[in-house]
């Protein structure tokens, strides 16, 4: 196997959109994802529950 020479690989730099809005689980209340949706069907990787809410359900206020 060749040696590969990491000093020379270039990663773009990944840029925060502010315009995505983080979503978490309304059952373990855990992060599911930043982006932008009206409504949501899909199961939790975190408590394997079944999601199925809009977007006022799924945003939780930032207490920061």
């Amino acid at each position: 196997m060749e040696n590969l020479n990491t000093t020379n690989l270039k990663i773009p730099s990944m840029k925060s959109d502010p315009s995505q809005k983080k979503y978490f689980c309304p059952h373990c209340d855990r992060f599911l994802f930043k982006g932008n949706v009206q409504k949501l069907n899909m199961v939790c990787h975190h408590c394997q529950k079944f999601i199925s809410a809009d977007e006022n359900e799924l945003m939780k206020s930032d207490i920061s």
